[in-house]
């Protein structure tokens, strides 16, 4: 199995599995990870040896960049979403769920954190004042949480995707009214959502699954739009005359291209444009499955974080993050 080759950097190992990536938004040299094993993690890859952690009350599953330069949020099995700054190394909590917080993201426009978890709900809190937290009660447990420029899309259980508009959503907030999705829909995929990206164009968006698949879906609820949806099988070996389905964890788009990265329990990277409806890379395989993508800002790079304990690892294959550099493997290819 590949480690780091080339120009990769293999971060220095974790003790347990990964269960977040999230690049800096701009500086893109500037990585945060959580982790089962309660630390939040800053990593440099100007010095990439050199990690600096913040201890969480429990497993960290998601991880989110926020205000300043090295101030970030997570939560997790902790059931709190904290404020951490790397600065300093204080923390503060800014939100409490009644069960695990299992996504974390920014939104600035909103001026507010979007927590949402297994306890069926999504509740967004200004880090200014986070007394003035609302809750928005969902269906049933969120398992993805993305935003794009003017949506936020939340993938749940029995294949529930809510989409609220960003703009009618700060409206509602600066009012006080009720916060209501502005579209109801179904996945696509008839297993249960293991991750939702947005579009760098806002478009539309994209969904994995525990059946080695993957969604792409816009935003326009027009016909002419909703024909452009499709899906595809993706993950998949033919083991011993047995075709083998793995879940497709890991899941990110490279804003510069346009195009994604599938990440699976396969232990293997897949690039796709989206567009022309191909693949345009497959890596060779990593020691663990996948189970975080994510790239940097500017597109030049794919953090790639691999853990042992997710389904189809081997025990003493380790946890790890790859650093890989993205050159034209990330392109769309243009057209004959």
């Amino acid at each position: 199995m590949a480690a780091a080759t080339g120009t990769d950097v293999q971060l220095p190992p974790f003790r347990e599995s990964i269960s977040s990536l999230a690049f800096h938004p701009s500086n893109a040299d500037l990585l945060i990870s959580g982790s089962w094993d309660s630390n939040v993690a800053l990593h440099d890859l100007a010095a990439p040896s050199n990690v600096r952690r913040i201890a969480m009350r429990g497993a960290v599953l998601d991880v989110a960049w926020g205000t300043s330069d090295l101030q970030v949020y997570a939560g997790g099995l902790g059931k709190e979403v904290k404020s951490l700054d790397f600065n300093s190394s204080a923390s503060s909590v800014i939100v409490r769920h009644d069960d695990a917080v299992k996504c974390i993201e920014y939104s600035k426009d909103l001026n507010s954190v979007l927590s949402a978890g297994w306890d069926s709900t999504l509740r967004l809190t200004s880090p200014t004042d986070p007394t003035s937290s609302t809750v928005v009660h969902l269906p049933g447990k969120v398992y993805s949480l993305a935003t794009s420029a003017t949506k936020i899309v939340a993938a749940m259980g029995s294949r529930a995707v809510w989409i609220w508009d960003a703009r009618m959503l700060k409206d509602a907030l600066e009012k006080k009214g009720e916060v209501e999705p502005w579209q109801k829909r179904e996945s696509s995929l008839k297993f249960m959502t293991r991750a939702v990206r947005c579009m760098p164009n806002d478009d539309g968006y994209a969904t994995t699954s525990i059946e080695g698949r993957v969604a792409v879906e816009f935003f326009d609820p027009a016909s002419s739009a909703q024909a452009k949806k499709y899906a595809f099988k993706c993950h998949r070996q033919v083991i011993e005359g047995v075709d083998t389905v793995y879940p497709v964890q890991g899941l990110a788009f490279n804003s510069v291209h346009g195009t994604f990265a599938t990440g699976g329990g396969d232990c293997t990277v897949s690039i796709w444009d989206p567009l022309a409806k191909k693949r345009l890379r497959q890596f060779p395989k990593y020691p663990s499955p996948i189970s975080a993508l994510e790239f940097n800002s500017n597109g030049t790079r794919l953090a790639v974080a691999f853990s042992e304990a997710d389904e189809g690892g081997v025990k003493g294959n380790g946890n790890g993050i790859i650093i890989r550099e993205c050159g034209d493997e990330c392109r769309p290819k243009a057209k004959a």
